[in-house]
């Protein structure tokens, strides 16, 4: 490892400031590992690796069940699978679901079947997903870093200042890398 890992940052105020601080420094970085990758011609699957190893070690120390900020700012894409276990979860038929909680229009125009209907998503009770269990699958994947993180980075970054998680990956691949 080079270098010393910055602390964990789960401060929410804090973790905004700081990406909104750092994004010309994080801009150039995202830059800067393409280039590296591409001129030493490094696989991508060595990043991939190196960033899910980094993720799980600040995955396990962040609890997303006590933050909830992706719950109450990021668009929800759904698939037909999803309807399915909503429906089960809220006692609901599955075209009553699709009636009331998917927006297929701003589904189109985000690339997806659907998107939930609106945001803060309206199962977040609090800190917490009143249908955890039946959750959609981009909940559940969200964060997602990998597979092709080199490829996806520039879009992972814009969830710094929103996901701890996102946050503290990026901010510790930067020592890693020797940033």
């Amino acid at each position: 490892m080079m270098g010393v890992w910055p602390p964990l940052e789960t401060d929410l105020t804090r973790i905004a400031a700081l990406a909104r601080a750092h994004h010309d420094d994080t801009q150039a970085f995202v830059h800067y590992v393409d280039l590296v990758w591409e001129r030493e011609r490094r696989p991508d699957a060595a990043l991939d690796s190196l960033v899910e190893t980094i993720a799980a070690e600040v995955s396990a120390h962040i609890d997303c069940t006590r933050c909830a900020n992706c719950c109450r700012h990021l668009t929800v894409g759904l698939t037909p699978a999803d309807v399915p276990p909503l429906a089960r979860a809220l006692r609901l038929s599955p075209p009553d679901v699709v009636a009331r909680y998917v927006d297929k229009k701003a589904g189109a125009r985000e690339g997806e079947w659907g998107v939930l209907c609106c945001s803060p998503c309206p199962f977040l009770q609090g800190d917490l997903c009143s249908l955890y269990p039946a959750r959609p699958q981009s909940c559940r994947d969200y964060p997602a870093f990998t597979p092709d993180f080199r490829w996806l980075m520039p879009e992972i970054v814009k969830g710094m200042g929103l996901c701890p998680i996102i946050y503290n990956v990026i901010e510790r691949l930067k020592v890693r890398l020797g940033w």
